[in-house]
Parts: structure tokens; sequence; C-alpha cells
């Protein structure tokens, strides 16, 4: 295994301190500060920059704080995720950076990325970094690799499953941290836990899905639902919780999609 992380975190601080600092010759020359939106097809408007602009000067001492580490998180968390799923084959490259306020972590094109602005403190860090290698794992793993898109039903699984998997890692925090990264969602994984049949139900009916519309009911924040936002997350993982009776981590990190679906859809069935 040989774990390569790109860290544009002091390219950022560079760009940061000089008073005659130009965004696009800074995003030009790191293109990767833009993939949270390049990824999914959207462009990065005037307002949204300005607005990420904005909350630099607050953030700065996060960033600062956060710089030297940002390689080693990706580092131990691949030296604790890759012997759990015997992925020692695997190659992980990761980008630490410093990101647009849009998300703290993400997977594309076998890619992980933490956005070290979003990372509040070492706990979330060590959650977040376990996550996402296990998201950029458990996309290659299997004969057939699975494509980072895909129906309603794939997200539910890889999501449960990340998030599962880091549950097992560090027993020491509480499952409502390991789907938030951090404290402070008691209520919210209470509330998941009283509307899990009704939530279970609906996201079996949308379970074939590749509407963004529809996944984001059950999976970001955004989303337009009566439920608890990202309950998706929650479901996914007691799910996966419920599988891992039976099957080992290797087993589930290997599953087709089309093994995925079945199993995700005769959990949600019963």
């Amino acid at each position: 295994m040989t774990v390569v992380v790109r860290d544009l975190v002091p390219a950022f601080l560079e760009f940061w301190t000089n008073p005659n600092r130009q965004w696009d010759e800074y995003a030009g020359q790191h293109p990767e500060v833009l993939n949270d939106f390049t990824r999914t097809g959207r462009t990065l408007e005037p307002e949204r920059l300005e607005k990420a602009l904005a909350t630099y000067p607050e953030l700065e001492a996060r960033i600062r704080a956060n710089a030297p580490h940002a390689t080693r998180w990706i580092e131990e968390a691949a030296a604790r995720v890759v012997p759990v799923l015997e992925a020692e084959h695997v190659d992980i490259h990761g980008v630490a950076m410093v990101g647009l306020g849009t998300s703290n972590g993400w997977v594309d094109n076998g890619t992980l990325y933490l956005a070290v602005e979003m990372i509040p403190d070492e706990r979330s860090a060590e959650i977040l970094a376990a996550h996402e290698i296990a998201h950029a794992l458990q996309l290659p793993l299997p004969e057939h690799p699975w494509p980072d898109d895909g129906p309603l039903g794939q997200s539910i699984y890889s999501e449960g499953f990340a998030t599962a998997l880091t549950a097992e890692l560090f027993p020491q925090y509480d499952l409502a941290e390991h789907l938030w990264f951090g404290p402070g969602y008691d209520d919210w994984l209470a509330d998941c836990e009283s509307r899990r049949q009704e939530a279970e139900a609906a996201i079996l009916a949308d379970l074939d899905s590749e509407d963004d519309a529809v996944s984001g009911r059950y999976l970001t924040m955004s989303g337009q639902t009566g439920f608890p936002k990202r309950i998706g997350y929650f479901v996914g993982t007691r799910l996966i919780q419920a599988l891992r009776r039976e099957h080992t981590w290797p087993e589930l990190a290997r599953w087709s999609t089309d093994r995925a679906m079945d199993e995700v859809r005769a959990r949600l069935s019963a």
C-alpha cells in the first residue's frame, strides 16, 4: 500500500497572506480547490466565492492550527482502515486543502479530499479521515469497481458502510458523533430513531432513483424533506450494522452494486 497526499494548505496560506492575491491565479495553479463544484458539474458563482473569502478571516486560526496535521490524518486513517478491509494492494491518493466551505470531505475519481477549514478538532479529523478512506477503498475493491454516482440505494449502502466502520474503529465516540463528525447531535439521533420505520419505507420507495433531488431528501442538508436532515446516513448505518452480524468487513467491501442493492432492498423490506 502506498499513501500519497498532496498538501495544498501551505499554498492557500501563501495565497491568503499575499496582499496582491489573485483568486483566479491561485485556483488555476491548484484546481483541486474547486473539486467539490466541478465533480458535480457545478460552476463557482461569484456570490459563492465572495462568501467563502469573507469567512476565511475567522477560520484562519483553525486553518493554521490544522495545517501541520492534515497529511498525518490521512496517513493514520489509512493505517487503521486498510488492514480491516484487507486492502493492502490498493494505493491511496489524498488531497489536503482549504476548500470553499461546502463540505468537510469527499471522494472523487478515487482521490479523497479533506477540507481543513471545516475540521474543528482532532476527534472530528480522526472520524472524518477514516470515513473518507473507507469510501476511497470500498469503491474500487469489488471485481467491477463502483462508479462515483449511482441510485439512492448505492449511496445508502456506501454511506452506511463508511459510518458503521468508523463506529467500530472508534467505539469511544457515540454514534451521533460518527454521523456528524462531532458532538451535539443526540436529539437528532433520537429523532431519527423515532422515525426509522417511516424513513426506511420512504427510502425503499425511492431506492432506484438517480435524481439528485430525491437523494437530497435523505442525504444532504439542503434537500427538501419532512425527515431529519441526512437521515439516510442513519438508515444506512443501521442497515450495515445489521449486515455485520453475518458478514465480515472484507466481504461487505467487495459486494457488487447489484448485490449491495439487493441486500439494501431486502433489509428495508423486512
